[in-house]
């Protein structure tokens, strides 16, 4: 059970067992006022079961009767009761009964009411759906399923009544959905038929608030609360366990003045959906906010803030108003991180050495993250883990990175500063920028997109593969080539080669004659037999044409043209000619395209351009 009710069995067991034997039934079978020839008039639950068959809630028995007198299983209590609930039986999550596969008849329905917090299975990790429910458990699973309590739960009459059970017992007692079996006692083992399981469920609905009433988005700002409860405009709202590790004692500090977006159902928060963070903490001790719960987003509006172990399926933001630090530590970030760009611009420029404007330090520890979008001037990123790609946008001019990167894309138009210390595998240059890669450690592959690019490295960066538009020459793109030529393994593009040794030959070689001269056939594959044929008959001077994404390895020994075609090639390609010489475009001019595994290029004599082509893997030269 779960520490919300503390019992060892299921909530909504209890409530399901009135349901049960009626749902076994194929269709109902008409008599006079009742449906049921069992059921007449003078029978003491014959309006609640009438009330619940004229719904469609509960049929009966093939031979016409509804059975009013048997014992309700756990299963069928569950059948019924989400029926009463409108709940959707479909789109569930597996609860991961032992004994209830996703193929049982009653598995949509346990699975329902499991994942609305109504009940739990037993401690070995059973429903037991073929148990009959008993009139404890009855009381749990209702009080859970209409939001039921009690005002005085010391009231109760009754005598055998357990402590795990009181609360509810004494809600259902209140609101005179039930009696005792004698005045002091109600027995809790003992079995709930199916007539008397219709009139506890009608009695319920007469006075609670059913968990399918439709959910509502309240936006409040954090003030006070209690372990279980938070007054919202002046209305009580009680905690689902799944918020209840958001508003702990230990997140006051960071809560307070918080603005927060929630879902409500039946007067129940179920969801955090926004948190907008505002108390700030300091350089020495940090404001944390530390919960294993699950929120959409999340807006960092304030200094010295450290975000521990949440999950956000959304974006998490970090405002302007940060000048210090933030630190994401075992958070899951499904969204982007996004450093909004700062208010005031004044201290914005590299060349401002006077600049008075704080540095802002994002910490990203042991933490998963989608892109980091950089939008903010003067920043420093820390991270211990790789972070999938960072993005440099508007007028950045400075930042500084200490960790590893999947992907870095420089989109800023302002003259960029980095410095550091980083392993990325591939940085992008898109803009013609003025970059100064004032930082110590490897890039993968360096590609420079725009020829009026101009880049200085430092003599503590290796970078493995550079890549430079056609027409271009080493010596341009890299303004102190002359000096770090030895710290350039392989050169790509251009307008002369450059593989192997960086030292025998450099961007300003004279260019070698173009391979293959011309395109002579030309192939359109649709999938990977076809590729492979093409492969076969193409020649150098060919173009073989993709007209949808293809998923196989290939391996170029004649240096064929390939046309993505703007489509996704699902492999590794290999380009192997280690005799041939000069400069060749591995694809078209004006071809966009994506291989998503490895480039493996064994060409020592060839300049290989590589326009408008994504390498998703490794870009290995041998």
């Amino acid at each position: 059970m779960s520490k919300r009710r503390k019992s060892k069995y299921l909530k909504a067991i209890t409530a399901m067992a009135l349901t049960a034997s009626t749902v076994v039934v194929v269709a109902p079978i008409v008599s006079e006022a009742s449906s049921f020839k069992d059921v007449h008039r003078t029978h003491p639950f014959y309006d609640d079961i009438k009330n619940l068959n004229d719904r469609g809630i509960i049929n009966g028995f093939q031979d016409g009767t509804f059975k009013p007198e048997q014992n309700l299983t756990r299963g069928q209590a569950a059948k019924i009761i989400a029926s009463v609930l409108g709940l959707d039986t479909s789109n569930v999550s597996n609860p991961n009964f032992k004994d209830i596969p996703t193929t049982h008849q009653y598995f949509g329905a346990i699975a329902a009411l499991k994942q609305e917090g109504i009940i739990d299975g037993y401690e070995d990790g059973t429903f037991r759906q073929g148990a009959y429910i008993q009139r404890n458990h009855v009381a749990k699973i209702l009080a859970n399923a209409f939001h039921l309590k009690a005002s005085n739960t010391n009231s109760l009459p009754f005598t055998d009544v357990r402590a795990d059970y009181k609360e509810a017992i004494a809600a259902l007692y209140e609101n005179n959905i039930t009696n005792g079996k004698s005045a002091t006692l109600f027995d809790g083992s003992s079995n709930v038929t199916r007539g008397q399981m219709a009139a506890f469920i009608t009695r319920s609905e007469a006075v609670g608030h059913p968990i399918s009433q439709p959910s509502q988005s309240v936006t409040f700002k954090v003030e006070e609360y209690a372990a279980n409860e938070i007054a919202i405009n002046g209305k009580i709202y009680y905690f689902d366990d799944s918020v209840k590790s958001i508003f702990t004692t230990e997140n006051k500090p960071a809560l307070t003045g918080a603005e927060i977006t929630a879902t409500i159902k039946n007067g129940v928060m179920t969801k955090v959906n926004n948190v907008v963070l505002n108390n700030a903490g300091s350089a020495e001790k940090e404001v944390v906010f530390n919960t294993n719960a699950t929120i959409d987003s999340i807006t960092i509006n304030a200094d010295g803030v450290a975000v521990k172990n949440v999950s956000i399926t959304g974006n998490a933001t970090i405002s302007s108003n940060v000048k210090t630090k933030v630190t994401f530590d075992g958070a899951t970030i499904t969204g982007d991180l996004i450093l909004a760009e700062a208010i005031d611009r004044a201290n914005a420029s590299l060349d401002n050495k006077n600049a008075s404007q704080s540095i802002p330090v994002l910490t990203i520890k042991n933490t998963q993250t989608g892109k980091v979008h950089v939008k903010r001037n003067n920043t420093s990123i820390v991270s211990n883990t790789v972070i999938p790609e960072i993005v440099m946008t508007a007028t950045i001019s400075a930042i500084n990175i200490e960790g590893s990167a999947t992907k870095v894309t420089i989109e800023s138009t302002a003259k960029l500063k980095m410095t550091g210390n980083v392993k990325i595998e591939r940085l992008l240059l898109s803009t013609a920028v003025e970059l100064a890669l004032n930082v110590g450690g490897v890039v993968n592959y360096l590609t420079v997109l725009n020829a009026d690019a101009r880049i200085t490295i430092d003599s503590g960066l290796l970078i493995n593969t550079l890549s430079i538009p056609t027409g271009s020459t080493v010596t341009k793109i890299i303004t102190n080539y002359a000096a770090v030529a030895s710290q350039i393994k392989a050169i790509i593009g251009g307008s002369s080669p450059s593989i192997g040794d960086p030292n025998t030959g450099g961007g300003n070689v004279a260019p070698d004659p173009v391979i293959p001269p011309e395109k002579v056939n030309e192939f359109n594959v649709k999938n990977a037999e076809e590729l492979k044929q093409a492969l076969k008959k193409a020649k150098a001077g060919d173009l073989i044409k993709l007209m949808a994404p293809v998923t196989t390895d290939i391996t170029l020994t004649d240096l064929v043209i390939i046309d993505l075609n703007g489509h996704t090639l699902n492999g590794n390609v290999t380009i192997t000619a280690p005799t041939a010489k000069g400069r060749y475009s591995l694809m078209p001019t004006g071809s966009t395209g994506i291989i998503s595994g490895d480039l493996i290029i064994d060409a020592p004599n060839v300049n290989i351009s590589l326009d408008g082509l994504t390498v998703e893997g490794n870009t290995v030269i041998e």
